[in-house]
């Protein structure tokens, strides 16, 4: 019996898309809208009836990026090695938002594979359009695409901005002695556990500890670290920098004894995005820029003794 033909679905939602995932939006950008689309497709195309589906999903990458999607890697390689014979998008912004790079995939990767690629709404088909990928109608798109993509970011860190300044907690991750409000992710509470540490760890610096002895003193407890805690509360937190078992050292300490927030000042935005697609990179911001809102979140420590501890020499040792 001859093996069945196959072709490849490839729908990505992107964290631009939020309003989307909380139900605030028109689904047709969603997973399932996606899907539902491309399925509808084939199914009124005849020539693709018998065909099985391989579907690849990309949930949270930005189109400008395509060296860091998982799923949009998986597609290239299998599409090398020839597992299908034919990709499938909703439109070329779910493809990606580079013009550059989408029009190399269009013009020169996937003929050289010998890959056939439809972008369902923008009635594409590179069986039909062979020879005519560097048209301007489909450069004119994808440009479109890139400048709306570069657009709604600007946008999105402006309106995160102005929620951060009223108060609203956006960051994915929280700072230890604190956790999400289950009711409303966008509020901070006490994590009443990591708290007591927190203050154990400002005690111990007045009583004339200095932060390497802090931490092999939390050590010796097994006191959960940063990391730890954030695993415990179920938050998907990988560290950059593999410390092994994540044990306290003397970093940790001084990086808690310094953090202003534990006197329920609220600071975020410390750092930016700056550049474009794969060409990304991350930097701190001058202090000034920071998202500063006092009293938006509940203090830890009071003033006087967060300011006795940052006058003891002792606490950066």
């Amino acid at each position: 019996m001859a093996e069945k033909r196959k072709l490849a679905f490839y729908i990505r939602l992107s964290d631009a898309d939020e309003e989307v995932k909380e139900g605030t939006k028109d689904e047709s950008n969603s997973i399932t809208g996606q899907r539902k689309l491309l399925y509808a497709y084939i199914k009124k195309t005849e020539e693709f009836a018998g065909f099985e589906v391989l579907e690849y999903f990309d949930d949270g990458y930005s189109g400008t990026m395509f060296n860091n999607r998982a799923e949009f890697q998986r597609l290239i390689q299998d599409a090398e090695l020839g597992r299908f014979e034919c990709i499938i998008v909703k439109d070329f912004s779910r493809f990606g938002r580079d013009y550059l790079e989408v029009g190399n995939y269009l013009e020169f990767v996937f003929p050289a594979m010998g890959m056939r690629f439809i972008s369902v709404n923008d009635n594409y088909d590179s069986d039909r359009n062979f020879g005519v990928t560097g048209g301007m109608d489909v450069a004119y798109k994808n440009l479109i695409y890139q400048l709306y993509s570069m657009d709604l970011s600007r946008k999105v860190k402006s309106a995160r901005r102005t929620r951060n300044l009223s108060g609203e907690y956006t960051a994915s991750f929280v700072c230890y002695g604190y956790k999400k409000d289950p009711d409303d992710k966008h509020k901070l509470i006490i994590d009443e556990e990591a708290a007591k540490v927190v203050v154990e760890i400002f005690s111990l610096i007045i009583a004339g500890y200095n932060a390497s002895e802090v931490a092999r003193i939390l050590n010796e407890r097994k006191i959960p670290t940063r990391v730890q805690n954030q695993w415990k509360n179920g938050i998907n937190y990988v560290p950059v920098h593999n410390k092994g078992d994540y044990m306290w050292d003397n970093s940790e300490v001084i990086a808690i004894v310094q953090n202003e927030q534990y006197k329920g000042i609220m600071i975020q935005n410390k750092c930016e995005t700056v550049g474009f697609g794969d060409n990304k990179k991350v930097r701190k911001r001058n202090k000034e820029d920071w998202s500063v809102v006092e009293g938006a979140i509940p203090r830890i420590v009071s003033d006087e003794m967060f300011d006795e501890v940052n006058k003891c020499s002792c606490a950066i040792k």
